[in-house]
This record gives C-alpha cells, sequence and structure tokens, in this order.
C-alpha cells in the first residue's frame, strides 16, 4: 500500500492544485488530527474538495467525512481565513512541502502542508512567522513554536534543478552500495523513481555509484521530470506518469487526484498517524482484557457458589466420604459402584480415578 507522495508526484500534482488559484474557501473540517477537509467555492462549478493528511496526502476527492466538534485549530482557521481566496500554491523546492498562500480582509497568510515524518499543517502570517500549528516540536536544528520564522529541512540538493556536477558529486560521497540507493537516499527520489532513472538512463541499478554516470542520469532526472502526465494505479500503486518499471494490467485516470481519491478509498489506515494506530493497538488489548477479566469474575461466582454449597453440607460430605473410603478397604471400586446404584446423594462412581459425584 502506498503511505505518502513522494516529492515527484507533488510536482506533477502541483498543476491540479494550481487550478484553486483565486478561488475563495466556503467551509473547512478538521476531521482527525492529522486530517484537514478545505472546501473551495469555485467559479462557475461549485464546490471542490481538498483533502490534506499530514505526513501523507494532498488530493481533490468527491466526498468530505463527517466531523464531530471542531477542534481549536479548525475553529482558529475559520477565524482567520474566512472566505480567504487562494493567491498562489507552490512546492518548496524540492521538499515535500506545499505552500498555500490566502487572502481576505485581514491579509496574507499562509498554510504549510508538511508530507514527511509524521507531517504537519502550520499556519503563517505574511512575514513567515508561525501562528499556529497542529503539532509543536523542537529538534537540534530547527523549532516550531508560535512567534518564531516558519523554517523547514533542506536537502543539499534540488532536484528539480540537478545539474550534472551535483549528481557527480552525490555519486562520488555516497556511502550506498549500489546507484538506486544512492538517488533514492541521497537525492530523495525515492525507489520506485530512483529505478525509473536507472532505466532510462541504461545504467545497472545494481552498480556501485559511478561519478562517471552522472551526465546520463541527470539527463535521464530531466526526462522523467518533463513525462506527460497518465495517472494510474498500477501493481498496488498510484502514480502520476508512467512508468517503465510497472509493466501490469492498469487502470488509468483522467486526474492525479481520481487516481489517488480511488486507491485511497480502498483503505482505511492510510489517514491515521503511526501514534494513532498504536493508541488503537493498545485499546484493543484493553478491550480483550476487559473481556477476560468479566469472563473470569463470572468463573468466580460459579466457584464461590460450589464453595458455599459444600460448606453448608460439610457435615454430610464429610460423612459419605468417611463411608465410601471405608468400603474402598474391603472391596473394590468396581464393587462399590454397583452397591451404590440409585443411591439418593452418590450420583456416580469413577472407578478409574477413584471419585464419587454427589448432588447436593
Amino acid at each position: 500500500m502506498k503511505k505518502n507522495l513522494s516529492s515527484i508526484e507533488l510536482h506533477f500534482l502541483l498543476p491540479e492544485l494550481k487550478q484553486l488559484v483565486d478561488q475563495r474557501i466556503d467551509k473547512i473540517y478538521h476531521p482527525t488530527k492529522q486530517e484537514l477537509v478545505i472546501q473551495f467555492h469555485v467559479t462557475g462549478k461549485g464546490k471542490r474538495i481538498l483533502r490534506l493528511i499530514a505526513g501523507k496526502f494532498i488530493y481533490f476527492t468527491q466526498s468530505k467525512e463527517p466531523a464531530d466538534n471542531p477542534s481549536g485549530f479548525c475553529m482558529f482557521l475559520r477565524k482567520h481565513l474566512s472566505n480567504a481566496r487562494l493567491k498562489s500554491v507552490h512546492q518548496l523546492e524540492s521538499e515535500r512541502i506545499v505552500q498555500f498562500t490566502f487572502e481576505n480582509k485581514e491579509g496574507a497568510k499562509n498554510l504549510m502542508v508538511e508530507l514527511f515524518s509524521e507531517g504537519n499543517f502550520i499556519v503563517t502570517d505574511d512575514k513567515n512567522i508561525i501562528l499556529s500549528a497542529i503539532e509543536f516540536h523542537t529538534w537540534k536544528d530547527r523549532e516550531v513554536r508560535v512567534r518564531l520564522p516558519y523554517e523547514y529541512p533542506k536537502r543539499k540538493y534540488n532536484i528539480f534543478q540537478l545539474a550534472p556536477d551535483d549528481l557527480k558529486d552525490v555519486l562520488e560521497n555516497s556511502s550506498k552500495e549500489n546507484t538506486v540507493k544512492a538517488l533514492a537516499v541521497d537525492l530523495g527520489f525515492g525507489g520506485t523513481y530512483s529505478e525509473e532513472i536507472c532505466l532510462i538512463a541504461d545504467i545497472d541499478k545494481n552498480k556501485k555509484p559511478d561519478a562517471k554516470d552522472a551526465p546520463k542520469l541527470c539527463k535521464a532526472v530531466s526526462e522523467l521530470l518533463t513525462r506527460k502526465m497518465h495517472p494510474m494505479i498500477v501493481d498496488e500503486d498510484v502514480v502520476p506518469i508512467e512508468l517503465a518499471v510497472y509493466t501490469s494490467p492498469q487502470q488509468e485516470f483522467p486526474t492525479y487526484s481520481e487516481a489517488l481519491d480511488a486507491y485511497l478509498t480502498q483503505f482505511k489506515d492510510f489517514k491515521k498517524s503511526p501514534k494513532e494506530k498504536q493508541m488503537e493497538k493498545l485499546s484493543r488489548i484493553i478491550e480483550t482484557q476487559k473481556k477476560k477479566i468479566g469472563e473470569l469474575g463470572q468463573q468466580e461466582l460459579g466457584v464461590r457458589a460450589i464453595g458455599e454449597q459444600i460448606y453448608q453440607n460439610y457435615a454430610l460430605i464429610a460423612e459419605i466420604l468417611t463411608e465410601v473410603n471405608k468400603a474402598s478397604e474391603k472391596h473394590s471400586w468396581k464393587e462399590i459402584q454397583e452397591k451404590l446404584k440409585g443411591h439418593k446423594i452418590i450420583k456416580s462412581i469413577n472407578t478409574k480415578d477413584k471419585k464419587a459425584m454427589v448432588e447436593i
């Protein structure tokens, strides 16, 4: 199952998102912590619903899930982005971050949608000072806090402006064991698109990184990034362009958003963060334990009832045990079984285990 969008996929999705420029926000929903739904009113076409999943996806959808009481973050967005128009949308270099810039009578504000790691939604003012976010963090070289400038982790190279010398430097200094991993990890192309680049360049993906391959690989990157849109679901993946690495039958779509919407509606867990999934797992364990405790409680009541019956009839049971034990000294258990047939209290004798069953 596809877990998130890559930098390249965001690059191809961007023209679809730009169709919202100059359109007005109609409604904002925050169904889950990691999910934001923005409904736009598009002139002459009616509503368009944009779904944003922090750390994972952005796409247009046909429906929105009902939301409970709006969160504090949702109320903040409704207050500051009410009736705002989208003025621009762009990807920050080749990072998995999309910046939506809105404007209304209050002025301009930015919504930063981070699609890396666990993701985040961050609102900044026109000077890029943080006003709100769904997650506040402090890292070694980055901090997301109110009243601080918005900064994001940057790779050394922008893969959309990659020069042969840049690629040569990466290949020369890569610690990865082969070319495909150097492209995937050191430059952030991801596994699928790194394999495609190697195919285009006619370079064995498993060979050690070689700086001599830089010109061919750089040309292959350029060819990949300028391919015509051809959204499809293929081999449990959903991609915006045709890829030679996939040869299986495919389901084609008019837009990448439609392909994503069709693909992701098949799954329910894609919107959940690892923390949410862990909480659900713990909740299931707790429910199982509660059920087991209830069963043990019922067993305890049954055993306690038997114990009370034994206690109330202790003298009678002790007398029966004494008589049966005396009889066993002179007779076999088989003989005792025969003699006690039809007894009012002793209902059966287990000759193998030498046990008597009584009914009181």
